[in-house]
């Protein structure tokens, strides 16, 4: 039973995660425009991947202080520290899939 309630909560913090994504990511496509945000997306992605692999030993709290610092830093201020979050946040949770997925697969 346990183990069953763990899956609910699970799959349904998952759905949390992709509906809310979605939203931040739709509101973010209209604040900044769909081309700026896919290329602010993309360099997020890059700056997590390789903190990832730089740093590993940094703590999760330091990895993204570090993380929105650079993003915020290649962006030339041009975003907010809250669409830096958010964008940080969204890649995180891309890299972390992807890594999951390729773990399965092998």
């Amino acid at each position: 039973m346990n183990s069953n309630l763990f899956n609910l909560l699970l799959t349904i913090l998952t759905l949390v995660i992709t509906v809310g994504g979605g939203f931040l990511v739709n509101y973010l496509n209209q604040k900044l425009g769909s081309q700026k945000l896919q290329d602010y997306y993309n360099l997020a992605k890059q700056i997590v991947m390789a903190i990832e692999q730089l740093n590993p030993e940094l703590a999760g709290k330091d990895k993204k202080e570090l993380a929105m610092s650079k993003l915020l830093e290649l962006a030339n201020n041009k975003i907010s520290s809250e669409q830096a979050d958010t964008l940080i946040e969204s890649a995180v949770y891309e890299v972390k899939k992807l890594l999951q997925n390729n773990n399965l697969n092998t």
